[in-house]
């Protein structure tokens, strides 16, 4: 098991966030989970961006999935393949349970791509 104290500079670590409260004055309170479900932290967001939290056990406790090569896409970005040139827009992404991040041009996914070899190059509104 990986933990936050094995993390090393340069690392990616991937956790979900949950959004427990909404507050005009406190502002946005999350949950943040890691692998297997394990609660990692809590965290606040003031209405100015400051984040602040507490992590629920010690980082040599606090399990998290190592991301290699991760690269944020999202629907309505255009996509360029770095080998062939090809252009497509994303309809569809996420990030599956190994940490890699996948996307389709279709709505259905039926085929899919990793963002591993494909360079964001715009961006239009679906």
């Amino acid at each position: 098991m990986t933990t936050l104290a094995d993390l090393q500079v340069g690392d990616q670590i991937l956790y979900v966030g949950k959004v427990v409260s909404l507050d005009v004055v406190a502002g946005i309170g999350l949950t943040l989970w890691g692998p297997a479900a394990v609660q990692a932290a809590t965290a606040q967001i003031t209405p100015a961006g400051v984040m602040s939290g507490q992590l629920a056990a010690a980082p040599n406790l606090t399990p998290v999935t190592k991301v290699t090569g991760f690269a944020a896409v999202s629907v309505g970005d255009i996509l360029e393949n770095t080998g062939t040139g090809e252009t497509l827009a994303c309809r569809w992404s996420q990030i599956d349970a190994t940490g890699t991040a996948v996307w389709s041009a279709s709505v259905d996914h039926k085929v899919t791509f990793t963002a591993s070899g494909w360079t964001v190059i715009g961006h239009i509104a679906l």
